[in-house]
C-alpha cells in the first residue's frame, strides 16, 4: 500500500473553554458545542484544554481521574467520529495508583493515536500528580504531531525530543494561571521559534472559585518567525502569531501552511545539526515506551548516534 503524502495545508481549531471545578457535565456540554462550531468551520484538527472535563481539582485528583481509555476518552472518541476530526485534549489520568495530567490524540474514527503524560509537575502539584518523560511525534494526515501539556511549555528541554523526532505541529493543552499570562505567551513564541514548528496552545479560561484562581486564557496558534522566500532559499521574517484569543470562551481557528514549513526546515540546518549531536541520542533513550492504549504503537523514537545519518 502506498503511503499518503502529508497535507500541504491544514485548518486547526483550538477550543478556549471555561473549565469549572466539580461541573463535569456542564464542561462536557459546552465543549461539545464548541467542537461542533470548530467542525462546522472546517477544522480538521481540534484541541481542547488541559483537564478540560474536570479541571485539575488537585485535592480530589485521585477521585476524578480516570484510566485511559475510560469515560472521558470514550466521550472524545465519539465526538471525533461524529464530527470527522482529529481531536486532542487534556485529561486527568489514573494509572497504577498515580495521577497524571495527560494529553490524548484521537483520529477521525475515534482511535487513540497517542497519549502523553506531562513531564514537569509544579512544586505544589507534586503531592497529587506524577510526571513522566515520554514525548514523541506521531504521523498524521497533516504531518508529524507531538503532544505536551501546560506547564511543560516553560521547559524547552521537554520539546527537544519532539524536535529531534521531526514534529511539525506541537499541541499543548493548558490550564495555567492568569498572573503568568504574559511570560507564558513569550515562552510559547520561543518554543515555536526554537523548534521550527507550529505550536497550538489551547488554554482554559474561567475561574477555580474553590481555590480563588483565575485561568489565563490567551489561546494561540503560533509559528516560527523565520520563513523562506517563495522563489528562493533566502530566509525572511514572518509574523509568528496566526490567531489568538483573550479570555473569552471561543474557538481560535487558523490555516497551517505545512508545505512552507517543510521548505523552511529543508533549507535550514537546525534539525540535522541537532540530530548529529549526542544530546539528541540521550533524549531518545530517556523517552518511555508508548502508552498501552495507543493504536499501532511504534517503539520510542530513535535518535542517531553522532555521525549516523537519518
Amino acid at each position: 500500500m502506498t503511503a499518503t503524502a502529508p497535507r500541504r495545508r491544514a485548518r486547526v481549531g483550538l477550543v478556549q473553554l471555561s473549565v469549572a471545578t466539580n461541573r463535569r457535565a456542564d464542561n462536557l456540554a459546552r465543549a461539545d458545542a464548541l467542537l461542533a462550531e470548530a467542525a462546522d468551520d472546517g477544522c480538521e484538527l481540534v484541541v481542547l484544554p488541559e483537564a478540560f472535563a474536570t479541571a485539575l481539582n488537585l485535592p480530589r485528583s485521585h477521585e476524578v481521574a480516570e484510566p485511559v481509555p475510560g469515560p472521558v476518552t470514550d466521550w472524545l472518541a465519539a465526538r471525533a467520529a461524529r464530527y470527522g476530526v482529529w481531536l486532542a485534549a487534556g485529561v486527568l489520568e489514573r494509572a497504577d495508583g498515580r495521577v497524571h495530567s495527560s494529553a490524548v490524540l484521537l483520529d477521525d474514527t475515534g482511535r487513540i493515536r497517542d497519549v502523553y503524560r506531562r513531564t514537569v509537575v509544579y512544586d505544589l502539584e507534586a503531592h497529587f500528580l506524577t510526571g513522566e518523560v515520554g514525548a514523541r511525534a506521531v504521523d498524521t494526515p497533516f504531518g508529524r504531531v507531538g503532544l505536551l501539556v501546560g506547564y511543560d511549555v516553560q521547559f524547552p528541554e521537554v520539546l527537544r525530543t519532539l524536535f529531534a523526532d521531526g514534529a511539525e505541529i506541537i499541541v499543548c493543552p493548558s490550564i495555567l494561571l492568569r498572573p503568568f499570562a504574559e511570560p507564558v505567551r513569550q515562552m510559547v513564541l520561543a518554543r515555536a521559534a526554537e523548534n521550527c514548528a507550529y505550536v497550538l496552545f489551547a488554554a482554559a479560561t474561567g475561574e477555580n472559585t474553590l481555590a480563588g484562581l483565575t485561568y489565563m486564557g490567551r489561546t494561540a496558534v503560533v509559528r516560527s518567525p523565520m520563513a523562506i522566500g517563495a522563489y528562493s532559499r533566502d530566509f525572511r521574517k514572518q509574523a509568528p502569531v496566526l490567531a489568538e484569543a483573550d479570555r473569552e470562551e471561543c474557538v481560535v481557528a487558523a490555516e497551517l501552511d505545512l508545505h512552507e514549513l517543510r521548505r523552511m526546515r529543508d533549507a535550514a540546518p537546525f534539525l540535522a545539526d541537532f540530530r548529529r549531536c549526542g544530546l539528541s541520542t540521550a533524549l531518545a533513550r530517556a523517552t518511555s515506551a508508548p502508552h498501552p492504549s495507543v493504536a499501532d504503537a511504534a517503539p520510542p523514537p530513535h535518535a542517531p548516534a553522532v555521525g549516523e545519518s537519518r
